[in-house]
């Protein structure tokens, strides 16, 4: 009888705790899986933002820089061609040609939009690790490690969604604007 009862109490509490145990270590292994996978996801996208607002920095300024050297190069090719009048074939042909690469290099910068994306992206690149810190701070503060990763992550979505919605809504309106006939005169 002892032997059946015992066997009983195992066959039902070892099934029962079984069951009612993995249920918990899945939970923690799935909350485990979650904080990582959230804060991959966030670190992730902090990498690409701040690689590509770096990216297009340098390339603001690289523009930039070149407009401003050409202007200036420009400027001296004027006067010399005024200074020394036997040459003024060569420094035209010059300033022709430096005044088209200008040209280029301001019309270029204009289509990228460089100086735009660099601080659209740097602006993302803060508040994502404004989140990562959030989250590193509240999942060591004890809060319920789930509510605390949903939000989180919600808020990332909400953040990357917010961020390609403005920025293609400004291309849209940008171009809208260009497309359409102006009204003014």
């Amino acid at each position: 009888m002892i032997n059946q009862q015992a066997s009983n109490e195992f066959s039902t509490g070892g099934f029962n705790r079984r069951c009612l145990s993995v249920p918990v270590v899945a939970e923690k292994y799935m909350t485990s899986e979650r904080e990582k996978f959230v804060s991959d996801e966030i670190e992730k996208k902090i990498t690409d933002f701040k690689r590509d607002s770096d990216k297009h920095k340098n390339l603001h300024r690289s523009l930039r820089y070149g407009s401003f050297f050409l202007t200036a190069m420009l400027s001296i090719l004027s006067g010399m061609a005024l200074y020394y009048p036997e040459y003024s074939t060569t420094f035209n042909a010059t300033i022709l040609a430096l005044g088209a690469i200008a040209g280029f290099v301001a019309s270029f910068e204009g289509i990228r939009k460089a100086d735009e994306l660099w601080i659209h992206e740097r602006t993302i690149f803060y508040e994502l690790s404004d989140l990562q810190r959030e989250l590193q701070y509240r999942l060591l503060s004890r809060e319920n490690n789930d509510d605390v990763l949903d939000d989180i992550f919600s808020r990332l979505q909400t953040i990357l969604t917010n961020s390609g919605e403005k920025w293609s809504g400004g291309i849209v309106r940008a171009k809208e604007r260009l497309s359409s006939p102006s009204t003014d005169d």
